[in-house]
């Protein structure tokens, strides 16, 4: 009797990110100012992230922010030779984050395109102004009194899509440069500029307000902290050959003891992957996907040991193997750990007709598993 229970595929990370970039739009009132094209923002977050199936993520974070606003009086520099205004409208914060992205491999190799639609909290504290100015405008026989003032809101709430690339390496960590914008649904700033004439006593008026446009580059990194395999866990009531009944009583010989001597039955198999061929005999290749840490291990198929005490190199390993009609199972044993746990290694089978891919993973108590149907291939077909 068997007992099955079903666990998701999935991966728990810790990241930190950098981002920087460009203020968006500012609304403006009346045209006396215009926001200058260089006012930057920059931030960085600490976020926990679960990567689900190797193609869905979750994550959650905190961060901080540096945000400026550069603002120039046009009008009056055009009036005034030699005269120039520099309002700079900086504000810091914190802020909340959670998102959500996709992942699209890019073919067989370790990279991937993402898209990611994230939700922001920020909480803002009270910002600061600076203003300059080049010259003494009353020198030139006008006497006029310039004024900006500004009020922050204590939050708001940001949108953020992003689109980028990514490579996972070294133990499933990943690298990230993306291209994120940042939508504000509210304003956390109104500010009010003033211009008075001494001479005339005319005031004229405009007003800022931003919600926090930005349009950012994020570089990230995650670090794996925990893997938690797609499998389907077979306890035995018996052995774990026995349950999958696999019929040796035609083999001219005894499949060989194990090396060390622990047999397939003293291991929990998990059923992680499964491919149909329509080829009797097929070509295994075995190889170690990332990076080369010393792992050894031994390879059955159907109860018989068709590799033993090999240690995965980067160079593929080809075995041509015969299958048996219908279920056949396909094994890694880990004989160690390596230097990066669990034990993986990368497999293609291929039938002459399609390549499939596989990765499998085992330590002591468990060993990684695929199920390959084999069903002749029909004239008709």
């Amino acid at each position: 009797m068997l007992v099955f229970s079903a666990y998701a595929q999935a991966d728990l990370y810790l990241g930190a990110e950098l981002n920087g970039g460009l203020m968006g739009q500012a609304g403006l009132q009346n045209g006396l100012l215009d926001k200058k094209n260089y006012s930057p923002t920059f931030g960085g977050q600490l976020s926990a992230s679960l990567r689900f199936f190797d193609r869905i993520g979750l994550e959650a974070g905190i961060g901080q922010h540096w945000s400026r606003i550069r603002l120039r009086d046009g009008a009056f520099e055009d009036e005034i030779d030699g005269f120039s205004l520099d309002l700079k409208n900086t504000s810091i914060y914190w802020n909340t984050y959670f998102a959500a992205s996709v992942y699209f491999p890019l073919g067989r190799t370790d990279s991937y395109l993402y898209a990611k639609f994230g939700l922001s909290t920020n909480f803002y504290d009270e910002g600061s102004v600076s203003k300059s100015s080049s010259v003494q405008v009353a020198n030139q026989g006008i006497d006029r009194d310039l004024d900006y003032t500004a009020n922050y809101q204590a939050s708001n709430v940001s949108l953020q899509p992003e689109l980028g690339v990514q490579h996972k390496f070294y133990g499933g960590n990943l690298l990230s440069l993306g291209l994120r914008y940042n939508l504000g649904q509210s304003d956390f700033v109104e500010s009010e500029y003033s211009i008075d004439d001494n001479n005339t006593g005319e005031r004229q008026t405009d007003r800022l307000s931003s919600a926090g446009d930005a349009f950012l580059i994020n570089l990230k990194f995650d670090f794996r902290i925990a893997h938690y395999s797609a499998k389907e866990k077979v306890r035995r009531r018996r052995s774990a050959v026995e349950d999958f009944a696999i019929d040796v009583s035609n083999k001219p010989t005894k499949p060989k003891d194990t090396t060390p001597p622990t047999n397939i039955g003293d291991r929990d198999l998990n059923v992680t992957d499964q491919v149909k061929v329509n080829s009797e005999e097929v070509i295994i290749k075995v190889w170690d996907r990332q990076t080369v840490d010393g792992d050894r291990i031994s390879l059955n198929l159907n109860g018989e040991w068709i590799l033993e005490n090999y240690t995965l190199k980067k160079e593929k390993l080809e075995l041509k193997v015969s299958l048996k009609e219908g279920l056949n199972i396909f094994v890694l044993h880990a004989l160690n750990l390596g230097k990066i746990r669990p034990n993986t290694a990368a497999f293609t089978v291929d039938d002459g007709e399609k390549e499939h891919k596989v990765v499998l993973e085992s330590n002591m108590k468990e060993s990684g598993t695929l199920r390959i149907i084999y069903k002749k291939k029909n004239n008709n077909d």
